[in-house]
């Protein structure tokens, strides 16, 4: 079995995929609401605001962050808090995940997370250039998880530069440190991105691939947002279910107690793609 095929099998079992699916789209649909060019939102306000927004949906998917608990048996409890500042409704959509299943694991303060041998973290990107995502323009971190060992028997058609090229064994030399850092652990990239006028998104899972001098910036990557069929799709954002939390006449979701909020604030500081 392939690398892509283990990662794709243990993530959708565990609920990830999901999860990141229901993220991605709470974060865009919420962040296009808000979004007013007369104001002075540009792309990149979008960007850094549905990558913010997307950090915090996935913290209240995984019970991480502001929305830890401390043990399974309570994470029924505080659904106002998980609920809070999300579109009526949206809560019930979110997938359930277990506490403790998927933890915080950040990379050089870059949000990320772990679920069993996978970790992943988030990055923008220009809608459709996703295969043409230029690492090694990119942060030093994520220079350093496109610079992992390739997955085990890749064949490479486009042989990287490292011999040449000390940036990039610079970049190898820490992927390698960070391995031995999180032994077992591959590291995964989640690409998202929209395009604006249209109201369409992209969102991918993959292994990066440092493509230094240019080539394919994927090992492989799988499209969270394809059909049923595996046809790619160009996802709208979807409607809101309705009026924001907070307006007159809206009735409040049943809620019970608050989970716990006992974290730092450093971990969950997403301060857009190009920082970390």
């Amino acid at each position: 079995m392939s690398e892509q095929q283990d990662a794709l099998e243990d993530l959708e079992s565990s609920g990830v995929l999901a999860a990141l699916a229901w993220a991605n789209a709470s974060a865009y649909r919420r962040t296009m609401e808000d979004y007013d060019p007369d104001t002075g939102h540009d792309q990149g306000w979008v960007g850094s605001t549905a990558h913010r927004l997307f950090v915090d949906r996935l913290h209240r998917a995984f019970s991480t962050g502001r929305h830890r608990v401390d043990s399974p048996e309570s994470a029924s409890a505080g659904l106002d808090l998980v609920a809070a500042g999300l579109a009526p409704g949206e809560h019930r959509k979110m997938p359930l995940i277990t506490p403790g299943v998927v933890v915080w694991s950040d990379l050089n303060q870059s949000p990320g997370w772990r679920c069993g041998d996978w970790r992943f973290l988030l990055t923008s990107f220009v809608y459709g250039e996703s295969n043409r995502i230029p690492w090694p323009q990119k942060s030093s971190t994520k220079q350093r998880v496109a610079s992992q060992g390739k997955p085990v028997g890749w064949l490479d058609p486009q042989p990287t530069l490292f011999d040449n090229d000390p940036d990039s064994l610079v970049a190898a030399i820490q992927a390698l440190r960070e391995e031995e850092e999180e032994p077992n652990a591959t590291t995964l990239i989640i690409a998202h991105s929209i395009e604006r006028e249209l109201n369409i998104r992209e969102l991918y899972l993959g292994r990066s691939r440092l493509n230094r001098g240019g080539g394919d910036a994927w090992y492989w990557k799988h499209d969270l947002l394809a059909t049923s069929l595996g046809t790619p799709a160009m996802e709208p954002i979807p409607a809101s279910p309705g009026p924001r939390p907070g307006l007159p006449s809206i009735q409040d979701a049943p809620v019970r107690l608050r989970r716990q909020s006992s974290e730092g604030g450093g971990e969950h500081q997403a301060s857009g793609e190009n920082d970390k």
